[in-house]
């Protein structure tokens, strides 16, 4: 085959969407295709700086897979790590890091955390939501916190400030426990708001 392609080298490919990202995006098209007609489902990598900036733009899944949360103007205090999650502003007894612990043996077990951050889009037009885990569950865990109505309701009673208004840019960090690859259990664990 490589006489053929002329020794052109040859990589595997491992093009594939996690569960937990398929999951996620179809409980946000469930959630908005009510509120939006012309919803749009697309690979990140396929995305050009012209269309996240001309949109509202939901990326789903680990920052690996979506690389143009590398610009600084989409980042946060908190940021998405290979291994777990960096705050690099801790602010009172908050940790400046939480690791992912993912069971010897058994991939799909473990306590990971996941971030959920609402920034504002490109020269501050519109808005980048982005939904990140370092596992599928993680992920899906965190779509769970914005579409289920009990979820999203005591997301918001920690998000509300004195005034008690929510703040319109926010990072919130999760705990997520997975057995067998499903999320049993996920809690709040702190916030930032911008």
């Amino acid at each position: 085959m490589r006489r053929a392609l002329g020794d052109a080298e040859m990589r595997p490919n491992y093009s594939f969407t996690g569960a937990g990202e398929a999951s996620a995006a179809f409980l946000f098209g469930e959630l908005l295709s009510s509120r939006k007609r012309d919803l749009l489902f697309t690979r990140s990598n396929l995305l050009s700086w012209q269309q996240v900036a001309a949109h509202d733009v939901i990326f789903i899944g680990p920052p690996k897979f979506n690389p143009q949360l590398d610009a600084a103007v989409l980042k946060g205090d908190i940021v998405m790590e290979a291994d777990g999650i960096r705050n690099l502003k801790p602010r009172g007894a908050e940790p400046a890091f939480l690791p992912d612990h993912i069971v010897p043996g058994k991939v799909s077990e473990g306590e990971t955390h996941a971030l959920i951050s609402r920034l504002p889009g490109l020269q501050r037009q519109g808005v980048v939501l982005r939904i990140e885990g370092n596992a599928n569950p993680d992920t899906l865990a965190a779509a769970e916190w914005l579409t289920q109505p009990a979820r999203a309701r005591e997301l918001a009673a920690h998000l509300r400030g004195r005034s008690g208004e929510i703040p319109r840019h926010f990072q919130a960090v999760l705990r997520v426990v997975f057995k067998q690859g499903i999320p049993v259990e996920s809690s709040y664990v702190f916030h930032h708001a911008r």
